[in-house]
């Protein structure tokens, strides 16, 4: 399936391509067919991809179903040390904006249910954790682009588009911190 996705967004890319030659060529406007055409074939490039995953509390979350919030996607792992760092940020962000329509979700790329409930026992973690099998994060973070380091975060907008990445730590003091803060409070005002 994923390879029929991959071949279909590389055919989407290429008619796209071949219009936007024609169009260039003949040196004429936009049709209005041509315009709708392409709207059609790029409509959903921005969209952050779809996922559902079990969390910590034993309910499932699913992205689509949380259109409306602005979601902070935070790819880690209990055995990273960086990964670490940022959640006292993240817990603090998360009860300062909870109410404000922010969703922030911790989904740990390599740990299990166990790993993860023994990792709360010492950390404090406010907002929900998921994982899943090796197997399907894989999937999951293939969707992303590729997860190649952790943590890896993505702002994804009320209306399920994705609005930045951040590799690596977002920790409070440095230069992304604050573009990251910006990023989200810009998200937050958005209306639908």
């Amino acid at each position: 399936m994923e390879i029929i996705k991959k071949i279909m967004n590389k055919t989407n890319l290429l008619w796209i391509g071949i219009l936007l030659c024609l169009v260039m060529c003949q040196n004429k406007e936009l049709s209005q067919e041509q315009k709708n055409a392409i709207n059609k074939l790029t409509e959903d490039i921005q969209f952050a991809p779809d996922f559902s995953l079990p969390a910590l509390n034993d309910s499932t979350y699913t992205l689509s179903e949380l259109r409306g919030k602005v979601v902070i996607i935070n790819f880690w792992a209990t055995w990273c040390g960086p990964c670490r760092l940022e959640i006292p940020d993240f817990n603090e962000l998360y009860t300062k904006h909870k109410e404000d329509g922010l969703e922030i979700l911790g989904i740990s790329i390599s740990d299990q249910k166990k790993a993860l409930k023994n990792f709360t026992k010492s950390y404090r973690v406010d907002y929900p954790l998921l994982f899943d099998s090796p197997r399907n994060m894989d999937k999951i973070t293939r969707k992303y682009g590729g997860v190649y380091a952790v943590p890896t975060s993505y702002i994804i907008g009320r209306k399920g588009d994705i609005i930045a990445s951040y590799p690596g730590a977002i920790i409070k003091g440095q230069y992304m911190y604050s573009d990251f803060i910006e990023k989200i409070n810009i998200a937050l005002k958005e209306k639908i």
